[in-house]
């Protein structure tokens, strides 16, 4: 189940007196701006499914928060094309506070429609071994517990994407704005969540 396989990585993590955000830096002792962790992405080459966890500069980033996971889908027939899945963002304390979807630009995806990348997310799970295993498991369980706030915040992408287009004139432009970032996102809480799901088990 979703919930407690939360719950074992991070119990596992805190156990080691380390929270979710210093584990997904793969034993870096420094955490730079930008750069990806693990350095060439964790990557399922079976299912196409990667992920890394990353952070802007200061300035650039919301109050409070330490890093983000961005998640994709890559064809298993053309490598080179990918696209973005979700993204989620952790706190200080390695807890998860938001998940957003993210503009053309920012990744450099070959963007699909909502119905596509939901498809995509919905058999999330990226299997490896080591020290990566835990973190997969975490993201993969994520992505299930919180498929419905993800799943909204897609479709919400494409309307928000196709509002600015008839505003701007043209898809292109909208796709490769810098004054969109984040298209959409919401807050979430893993907390409350996790004692839903764990209370209903029980």
């Amino acid at each position: 189940m979703a919930a407690q396989e939360i719950v074992s990585v991070q119990t596992r993590y805190a156990k080691q007196g380390k929270s979710l955000c210093e584990a997904a830096l793969y034993g870096s002792k420094q955490f730079v701006e930008w750069q990806h962790y693990p350095r060439n992405d964790l990557v399922d080459s079976d299912s196409g499914y990667e992920f890394y966890y990353h952070s802007h500069e200061s300035e650039g980033m919301p109050n409070g928060e330490h890093g983000h996971f961005h998640l994709f889908k890559r064809s298993t027939n053309t490598p080179e094309k990918f696209h973005h899945l979700i993204g989620i963002a952790l706190n200080q304390q390695g807890l998860p506070v938001r998940i957003f979807t993210t503009n053309q630009w920012v990744t450099g995806e070959s963007m699909v429609d909502a119905k596509a990348v939901i498809k995509a997310l919905r058999g999330f799970d990226v299997v490896t071994k080591g020290r990566a295993g835990p973190i997969a498991r975490w993201v993969s369980a994520f992505t299930k517990l919180f498929y419905l706030e993800m799943k909204k915040l897609i479709h919400q992408r494409d309307e928000r994407i196709n509002q600015l287009k008839v505003k701007v004139g043209n898809l292109p432009s909208v796709l490769q704005s810098k004054k969109h970032h984040v298209i959409t996102e919401c807050k979430i809480d893993l907390l409350n969540r996790l004692s839903e799901h764990l209370l209903v088990v029980n």
